[in-house]
């Protein structure tokens, strides 16, 4: 891989994310030791909002204003490589960086903070180059970053340093990210696939807090995790919410969330494939709330032992990743004994722990008194199993 290929490498990893607070100088320090840590809230939003617009540049080809998010007196370390020194260096180093090529990026938030004037984000990434003429394989690399943000004078955030490292490869299962911009394909990939990648991928939901239209036009009230008040079916504008959230997929490539809302109204619209696709997507992304749909509608399809074994545990992951609705249903499920012949189904101690987890989440009398119900059945269950 040539220099600009690993230029790339370490300036796309940190500008997917980032973080937030008060006026800087430039040259000034570091904050305190003493000086709060801010995790969450409109500054670290407006940070993470700077990854959107790097993407939003580069997918319009406006390459020389991608260092227009950096400090004038930003510095750059990509692995291998010598370090960049100021935007006017950096700026040389990425001209022409993209010509006949695509890259898609995933990052994983680690941690990302901000204490007054400067903000922090640890992440690893993913990176793919490939070539829009010549047909060669796509160049895969994995990297972890640590970059540095500063809010300047003028009170914008940019990125000031940046420094990245080789990551091992993660295991074979998770799927290589796809480019920004990609149409389901007439042969969707097999909804055991999408499982698997998903038990190696852990999705964080607060990985993308900002919330977008596509949040606001499709929200589930079964999705505890929602960035915006829940949309009942009747209440939603399908057309207007399919081009709201392809338009956000645009922003936020591969943002679990969004695929799985756009699963959601294409299901609306009818469009059996991009239901599919979308919901896919988000599961092999590690989406909780998409890998529990996919295995209860397994579950339900299901014609033998096998079957309905394969889509309990999934059932069973999406309960382990804390989803509401899988905690439920398997728990009740569980009671119930259908899980019997399954060798890998979940202990009475796993099945106390989603509940005791799904109870504060309840909405509504109903909810409550199954919530309870099962509660109280299981625990009779454990008592007459220590008789």
């Amino acid at each position: 891989m040539n220099s600009k290929s690993r230029i790339l490498a370490g300036v796309v990893a940190m500008a997917l994310f980032g973080l937030s607070p008060h006026p800087a100088r430039a040259g000034s320090p570091p904050a305190a030791a003493d000086t709060p840590l801010v995790r969450s809230g409109p500054d670290v939003d407006a940070i993470r909002a700077i990854g959107a617009e790097w993407q939003a540049l580069y997918s319009a080809g406006r390459y020389d204003e991608i260092p227009d998010l950096y400090t004038e007196d930003t510095m750059v370390m990509p692995r291998g490589r010598p370090r960049i020194q100021g935007r006017e260096e950096m700026r040389r180093a990425i001209g022409g960086l993209a010509a006949g090529r695509r890259v898609s990026i995933e990052v994983t938030e680690r941690e990302a903070f901000v204490a007054g004037d400067y903000g922090w984000f640890v992440g690893d990434f993913r990176v793919t180059y490939s070539s829009e003429h010549t047909g060669a394989a796509p160049v895969t690399e994995d990297g972890r970053s640590l970059i540095l943000f500063r809010r300047d004078v003028d009170g914008h955030w940019r990125i000031h340093r940046d420094m990245d490292s080789p990551a091992p490869a993660p295991a074979p299962a998770v799927p290589q990210p796809r480019a920004a911009v990609q149409e389901p394909s007439a042969t969707p990939v097999p909804r055991r696939d999408a499982t698997a990648a998903a038990a190696s991928l852990m999705w964080n939901p607060d990985s993308r807090t900002i919330v977008t239209e596509c949040d606001r036009l499709t929200a589930s009230r079964y999705d505890r995790t929602r960035l915006a008040p829940p949309r009942a079916r009747q209440d939603i504008d399908v057309r207007a919410a399919i081009a709201a959230c392809e338009a956000d997929l645009v922003r936020y490539p591969d943002d679990p969330r969004l695929h799985f809302q756009l699963a959601r109204v294409y299901g609306y619209a009818g469009d059996a494939a991009k239901t599919l696709h979308h919901r896919q997507a988000a599961a092999a992304a590690g989406n909780h709330n998409a890998i529990f749909l996919l295995g209860y509608l397994a579950w339900n399809a299901a014609t033998d032992d096998p079957a309905r074994c394969a889509a309990a545990g999934e059932m069973k992951l999406a309960a382990d990743r804390g989803n509401y609705s899988a905690q439920i249903t398997y728990a009740s499920f569980f009671l119930e004994q259908r899980f019997a012949p399954c060798a890998d189904r979940a202990s009475v101690a796993d099945v106390s722990g989603f509940l005791a987890a799904a109870r504060p989440a309840v909405d509504g009398f109903f909810e409550t008194r199954l919530a309870d119900h099962l509660i109280a059945q299981l625990n009779a269950r454990r008592a007459a199993d220590d008789r």
